[in-house]
């Protein structure tokens, strides 16, 4: 018979019952679950805050109040963004967490100066959300530390310690 050794096995498709075929589909890497969510954290920190800033509440919304500093605040909403479309814009993931933690600082100013002097306020919820969010985009963003050392490896310059 040769090398093989044993019966020969099936010839042709197996016998039974047609049943469909359904292919594996593998989870999607983690990395496309964090760019999702800092993708969807990001927007509703700019939604949030906007509607925040714009919803009229007793006969004004807070452009009256705020002028322009909700700008500032719309301006640190949207870079937080950054991580999310890091490589897009050419930048390095420690770069892009650079500027979504400097967003998610202004908008963290924002919110001490402008919103919790007036917390009882309907819009304050809203605005306080947003900024929440944006604080989350820098938080769970990857690039924290830079790729090339230890932490605070880029904290000063070399040179003279005097």
């Amino acid at each position: 018979m040769g090398p093989q050794s044993g019966p020969p096995g099936p010839m042709g498709p197996p016998m039974g019952p047609a049943t469909a075929y359904i292919p594996r589909t593998e989870p999607p890497p983690p990395g496309s679950r964090l760019q999702l969510a800092l993708t969807l954290f990001a927007a509703a920190s700019l939604a949030a805050v906007a509607i925040g800033i714009s919803v009229p509440e007793d006969g004004h919304n807070a452009w009256h109040t705020v002028k322009a500093w909700g700008g500032v605040a719309l301006i640190g909403a949207a870079l937080t963004f950054a991580p999310a479309l890091g490589s897009a814009l050419r930048l390095a993931p420690y770069r892009a967490w650079q500027v979504a933690a400097g967003g998610a600082a202004g908008l963290g100013l924002y919110w001490v100066l402008f919103v919790l002097p007036d917390i009882g306020k309907n819009t304050s919820l809203a605005t306080t959300v947003g900024v929440a969010a944006g604080i989350v985009v820098a938080w769970i963003a990857p690039g924290r530390q830079p790729a090339d050392g230890p932490p605070g490896a880029h904290s000063r310059p070399p040179g003279p310690t005097w």
